[in-house]
């Protein structure tokens, strides 16, 4: 694997961070560069953690993984989609609504998100070191990636929810659902 291969890889790894992100600012409300920070910082965490796992625990591993990676992490992001989804047509108007069902300020949920956004990073991982890619290099741009697309995310996300209002949140719900079957899918 070249270089070009894994700023392509680790890109790629990075599009599940910006929807989760996008469909969490979905209320139209201004976050603050602090939370924008602590998102990215525990996605980037649990992506760093995950890809080195997947690295140095090598093929063993992925025996594991494969037994159930393709469903933690697609019923976690289905229920939150479904939750999202729900919210939008019996929750009423309030933008606070919003935060209540897809609020990363609490742990439990920023975890949950991060793990389910980052599970198939355990299984790149494994395939780089099968092609003995550089980890530094790769956890260095996935890093970079996942900042770039939660910071995105929220940008896009805030400015499509104070547009659109609770249609926002259908589309965000769906998102996260669509992850769900699309990741299902591949396993």
């Amino acid at each position: 694997m070249n270089i070009i291969d894994i700023i392509l890889i680790t890109f790629s790894l990075s599009i599940d961070n910006f929807a989760v992100s996008a469909a969490s600012s979905c209320s139209g409300k201004g976050f603050s560069c602090a939370h924008i920070a602590k998102v990215a910082c525990t996605f980037c965490a649990v992506g760093v953690l995950f890809l080195f796992c997947g690295y140095f625990g090598g093929v063993k591993l992925l025996g594991y993984i494969s037994s159930w990676d393709h469903i933690v992490g697609p019923l976690i992001l289905f229920y939150i989609g479904g939750k999202m989804i729900k919210g939008a047509f019996f929750g009423g108007d309030d933008d606070s609504e919003c935060h209540s069902r897809l609020d990363m300020r609490g742990l439990k949920v920023l975890l949950a998100l991060a793990l389910a956004t980052n599970i198939d990073v355990l299984a790149a991982g494994v395939s780089m070191a099968a092609f003995e890619v550089n980890i530094t290099a790769a956890a260095l741009f996935l890093v970079f990636f996942v900042c770039l697309a939660v910071a995105l995310g929220f940008t896009v996300g805030s400015r499509l929810g104070r547009s659109f209002g609770n249609k926002v949140e259908i589309v965000g719900g769906l998102v996260l659902i669509g992850l769900s079957v699309k990741i299902f899918l591949e396993g």
